[in-house]
């Protein structure tokens, strides 16, 4: 199963908060290997193009219009507020 651009970009942040593989993947509705196939390809994929490059890509594929006008600190704020919640 293919992940979306707005997954991928979830995938990243909450893997960038210290979530595990096995957390991303039940927020995600998707298995474990899936992410950990994902998490590959990105780290690849950054290493070709550098990570800034694939962050970016990641991002503006998944957060295009979504989060206009919301700074990254902001998402980040929201995301550790759902984790304490879960």
């Amino acid at each position: 199963m293919a992940l979306t651009p707005k997954q991928i970009a979830e995938l990243l942040k909450l893997r960038a908060l210290g979530w595990s593989q096995a957390e991303i993947a039940e927020k995600l509705n998707t298995s474990q290997q899936v992410i950990g196939y994902q998490l590959k390809k990105l780290k690849k994929q950054s290493k070709e193009s550098g990570a800034d490059e694939v962050f970016n890509a990641a991002l503006i594929g998944g957060l295009a219009g979504a989060a206009a006008g919301i700074g990254i600190i902001a998402l980040l704020d929201i995301l550790n507020s759902e984790r304490r919640n879960d």
